[in-house]
């Protein structure tokens, strides 16, 4: 064979232009078992899948996928391959419904479970309720059998059940995990953009988003442009770049998965602040502000949503980036 003796994966792009799609459907299979969660993995075998002409299989899988997202708190996540399902198979418009329903219910029932478990005051009693039990330390801990769960006991440090072997440093250990689980926190916290809608709205604004792809380079937007729409990257690493004083390119910085970007633009009317440059394959949802200027028109609440987020994202936002350069030169 011509690929014989490297790994299928590195020979994906050449199987779906011969359109070998039972060596991409494997190659893709091979892959997704080194990395199950990565994101463009899982949703590049559905779309293979699809152009197999395994509609139902694919579609099964982003539904399966979209559900799990949300039920995790990665909306975005979710709604991004909510977005691939309906370019397969636009005969399903109840997925949209769906996944509002689902979010507004899940905010509904957390922002619920916080004011039922509210911190009580020390001294004071929790009507009923005995007291919560202290949480267990090392030297109360009973020795137990050590089993191999599904998932690591919630509380419980995730570095600390890493086995270190010896040409993996601890630190390296623990700075991968932390590293990774300050990204999932961003994803999270990014896509509660999304639960501040009301189903309804959030339905209409679903409806409207697009998954954009950008490959290694690619300009996403460029500094003076009209802003209108915002992006929020679901995957990948963009650089934020503008001009120094002498018109040469400037590096402000770098952004990736659970961060936001020509919000700025969009919420103030002002042209682009800076050019967004991608810096690996990205997948990013874009939100355009006439969807967010209809739908405020119907739902007065949206307006004040909106101004909440972009106060509460003042300081991430690429004109922070942009403010913190002035300071410097001044």
């Amino acid at each position: 064979m011509i690929f014989k003796g490297k790994p299928k994966f590195e020979h994906l792009d050449q199987y779906l232009a011969q359109r070998d799609y039972k060596a991409a459907i494997e190659a893709i299979a091979e892959e997704i078992k080194r990395k199950p969660e990565s994101f463009n993995l899982l949703l590049r075998q559905a779309e293979i899948l699809g152009l197999a002409g395994d509609r139902d299989t694919a579609i099964g899988i982003y539904r399966k996928l979209a559900r799990q997202f949300a039920e995790d708190g990665f909306y975005a996540r979710a709604i991004a391959v909510t977005n691939k399902l309906l370019r397969l198979d636009p005969e399903h418009p109840e997925v949209t419904r769906e996944l509002a329903e689902f979010i507004s219910a899940k905010q509904e029932a957390e922002e619920a479970s916080r004011a039922r478990f509210k911190p009580v005051k020390p001294g004071r009693a929790a009507g009923k309720r005995g007291p919560e039990p202290e949480p267990a330390t090392p030297s109360t801990v009973a020795p137990e059998p050590v089993t191999t769960p599904s998932e690591p006991p919630t509380g419980e440090e995730v570095p600390l059940t890493v086995v270190v072997v010896e040409e993996e440093p601890a630190e390296a250990v623990l700075a991968e995990s932390e590293t990774a689980a300050q990204q999932e926190e961003r994803e999270r916290e990014a896509s509660r953009f999304f639960a501040q809608f009301p189903a309804q709205a959030l339905m209409e604004l679903l409806d409207s988003t697009s998954v954009r792809s950008f490959q290694t380079d690619e300009t996403i937007v460029r500094e003076g442009d009209p802003g209108l729409s915002l992006f929020l990257i679901e995957e990948g690493t963009v650089e934020v770049v503008t001009k120094d004083q002498a018109g040469r390119p400037l590096v402000l910085g770098q952004m990736g998965a659970g961060e936001f970007f020509g919000e700025v633009a969009v919420l103030t009317g002002r042209p682009r602040t800076a050019t967004i440059v991608a810096r690996s394959q990205v997948t990013a949802i874009e939100i355009f502000r006439d969807t967010l200027d209809r739908i405020a028109e119907r739902f007065p609440d949206v307006r004040d949503t909106l101004q909440r987020f972009y106060e509460q994202r003042a300081h991430a936002t690429v004109e922070a980036m942009l403010q913190r350069l002035r300071g410097q030169r001044d």
